[in-house]
């Protein structure tokens, strides 16, 4: 026997062993396989969702209910409050796209603003911050002009009475009362006349002088006015809604007395300034005032309805955009002509 040549014999077998199991479970694995379902996505199947994907559009879906700030008021609980900062006092229900212009207009112009209008027929009110006092500037002028009147009604002036202009009654001495100098006289009508029509300070001083403040205070206080009071300064800060009072007495004062007539045919005929009769292209009786603090005016407003309208704004009149004024004029005349309008359907 070749003894040498037993270990090959036996590495021979074992490694033909080895094959034949591995070539078993070869057999069995594919067997297993067959029997298993495929593990790929048949055309049945639901495919991967795309997240980053858009939702499919529901052709018969009801459109979403959006709110646009533009044309939609906010929810507010209380009653007469529109676009949250108009108030309207009476049935007037105003459309989204009046309230919606007058917000827009006020918001463009970019200062603090206060107004109040009101139909001298129906008594119908829009209102904006109307209770807030602003600074006057020459406004006030108009309201202490009305006291003079019906004090010379009262007889306790005359309007042909001289008064003196003095050094107690100079401010900046650049209007027409300035320039005449001081010991200049002039009649109480002359006085009113530069006071209303060309805004004249020396002459507004003057009349104080004359008539006081205490009676003043005590007329302002019978019209229902917080504010716009002289007793503390002859500049004081008054609210749209004290100012519009002041007007509707001077429209129904007009009818009352010569003197009445007479301050009212002033204002419909003052000399500069008048924003409201510029906006609107209708006849205003009215008074403004500006200064480096406030761009303001009061009147009453003769066009398709008569109205009282007040606006008052916290803004340098000499650096301000003062074209947008005329927008909040204009959108506050849409207004007051819708209201009219609705309460005569």
């Amino acid at each position: 026997m070749n003894r040498p040549d037993q270990p090959k014999t036996q590495y021979a077998l074992l490694l033909l062993l080895f094959s034949a199991f591995a070539f078993a479970v070869c057999l069995i694995g594919v067997s297993l396989m067959r029997q298993s379902p495929e593990r790929t996505h048949t055309t049945d199947a639901p495919p991967m969702t795309d997240l980053t994907a858009a939702p499919p559009t529901d052709t018969n879906a009801e459109p979403p209910v959006t709110s646009s700030p533009e044309t939609e008021p906010p929810e507010t609980d209380e009653p007469g409050v529109y676009r949250g900062i108009i108030r309207i006092e009476g049935d007037y229900v105003p459309s989204d796209g009046a309230a919606g212009a007058l917000v827009d207009a006020i918001s463009l112009f970019g200062h603090p603003t206060g107004l109040f209008a009101v139909d001298l027929e129906t008594g119908t009110s829009i209102a904006v911050n109307a209770d807030e006092a602003f600074e006057p500037a020459s406004v006030i002028k108009v309201c202490y002009v009305l006291y003079c009147c019906r004090q010379i009604d009262a007889n306790a002036a005359s309007l042909d009475e001289l008064l003196t202009y003095t050094e107690d009654d100079y401010i900046h001495g650049n209007g027409a009362i300035g320039k005449m100098g001081f010991g200049a006289q002039m009649t109480i009508r002359e006085v009113i006349t530069h006071v209303i029509k060309t805004s004249d300070n020396e002459g507004y001083y003057m009349l104080i002088r004359r008539f006081g403040r205490e009676g003043y205070d005590e007329m302002m206080e019978s019209l229902g006015c917080g504010t716009g009071r002289l007793a503390i300064t002859r500049w004081p800060a008054i609210s749209a809604r004290d100012y519009a009072a002041v007007w509707q007495e001077i429209y129904r004062y007009r009818s009352e007395s010569d003197t009445g007539a007479m301050l009212f045919d002033l204002l419909l005929h003052v000399e500069y300034m008048h924003f409201f009769r510029d906006a609107l292209d209708v006849s205003v009786a009215n008074k403004s005032g500006w200064n480096d603090e406030s761009y303001n005016e009061g009147g009453i407003v003769f066009g398709k309805r008569t109205y009282a309208l007040v606006i008052m704004s916290s803004c340098d009149y000499y650096t301000a955009d003062t074209s947008r004024f005329g927008d909040i004029v204009r959108a506050v005349n849409a207004m007051m002509n819708e209201a009219g309008a609705s309460a005569q359907s």
